[in-house]
């Protein structure tokens, strides 16, 4: 591999679009141009691309296809389910949610927080993982919904959402999880969930097109309002060749998931290793628990993620942080916070995701890149 070639790890945040999609998109936007919701002949080839592609994932994933509405984004999903819902039962004031939430999740309840409602906040372990005793005696009669992301985004942590929707059932309380990264990389068992969000840029698909799942017979509120698309959910003309595009994306997955799983879980194995072989003294995030295939959050021991991920860009490797960045001033994860790391520790971290077409030649070039920024940059330091 030449040294001019980027090596992107940051697949968590977005992917490439799957060659299979890519060979076909002049043609689909060529034959299907016209607007779905028009009664002519050319509007209904486009609705057809639609309610086909909703059957498809519908059958997939082993749901209703009336139980899928598709919207832009995971944000706009979220936000749809999450104030939907507070819209559609005002008598219920109260939310439990996990403090590692992504912030389309975090953000819509903090707003319903400063309505009036009251948000409890679920406790977990160090490794990341939901206290379920503590989320059972904190379930009241006026708890509106539970919502606890299925697999985090920064450190790859899997909840066992089918245990907590069991729970969630038993009380009668709604039970709402992203599955953003988690989509297709792990079971998600629809029996015991109400709701979940998914993005079609994570797996391969061109951004601009997202879904979600709601269980038949649930009743919300819509959060935009218009033409009545999307049974009265998500009014706008729809990303007709977008939702095809996930539909094919969804199928591919389907029938390489095994293989996908295999190679991404070697990928990010093969860099762990290597990287506590040269730096032993890294932490892996959540290393001894369940995690995603593709997502791998390290602590490193004395050096800042700023300057890591901005020494890694120059030698053409991307990865990321879960610090948000305000005026240059970087602030530390929220997720890494509520595991109880020190400020200082969670602006050390960087996280390294996995995509289907990296390599384990990609993860060599990239450990010794950072060995040898490591090795300079202690050098630097010791010499101040």
């Amino acid at each position: 591999m030449s040294k001019k070639d980027t090596i992107y790890f940051d697949n968590a945040a977005t992917t490439f679009v799957l060659n299979e999609v890519l060979e076909q998109m002049p043609d689909i936007y060529k034959k299907f141009y016209a607007n779905p919701n028009s009664i002519h002949s050319e509007g209904e080839k486009s609705r057809s691309v639609i309610e086909n592609s909703r059957k498809k994932i519908a059958s997939i994933i082993g749901c209703k296809p009336e139980e899928l509405i598709f919207t832009s984004c995971a944000t706009e999903s979220n936000n749809t389910i999450i104030r939907g819902l507070a819209e559609k039962y005002p008598e219920k004031k109260e939310i439990l949610v996990s403090p590692i939430e992504h912030k389309s999740v975090l953000n819509p309840i903090k707003y319903l927080g400063n309505k009036g409602y009251k948000i409890k906040f679920l406790k977990i372990d160090n490794n990341g993982v939901i206290d379920l005793d503590y989320l059972k005696k904190s379930i009241s009669k006026n708890t509106l919904f539970v919502s606890v992301i299925h697999g985090n985004n920064e450190t790859g942590v899997l909840q066992d959402i089918e245990e907590i929707g069991k729970i969630c059932r038993e009380r009668n309380v709604f039970f709402f999880s992203d599955t953003v990264q988690s989509f297709l990389k792990a079971k998600i068992p629809l029996e015991v969930l109400d709701f979940f969000s998914i993005s079609g840029h994570k797996i391969g698909a061109p951004k601009g097109t997202g879904m979600f799942f709601k269980k038949d017979k649930i009743e919300i509120e819509p959060l935009l309002f218009g033409g009545g698309q999307e049974r009265g959910l998500r009014s706008g003309t729809e990303n007709t060749q977008g939702i095809k595009f996930l539909a094919d994306v969804v199928e591919v997955w389907k029938e390489n998931k095994e293989k996908y799983i295999e190679h991404l879980t070697k990928l990010r194995n093969y860099f762990e290793l290597k990287l506590k072989e040269e730096i032993p003294d890294v932490e892996i995030v959540s290393e001894k628990v369940e995690r995603l295939p593709h997502i791998s959050c390290v602590i490193f021991p004395k050096i800042d993620a700023q300057t890591l991920i901005l020494s890694l860009d120059t030698k053409g490797v991307a990865v990321s942080s879960g610090s948000a960045c305000s005026s240059g001033t970087p602030e530390p994860s929220h997720v890494l916070l509520a595991y109880g790391y020190k400020p200082e520790e969670a602006l050390r971290a960087v996280r390294f995701s996995f995509g289907i077409k990296n390599n384990l030649e990609e993860i060599d070039i990239c450990v010794n890149y950072i060995k040898e920024i490591y090795g300079k940059y202690m050098t630097f330091m010791n010499f101040s």
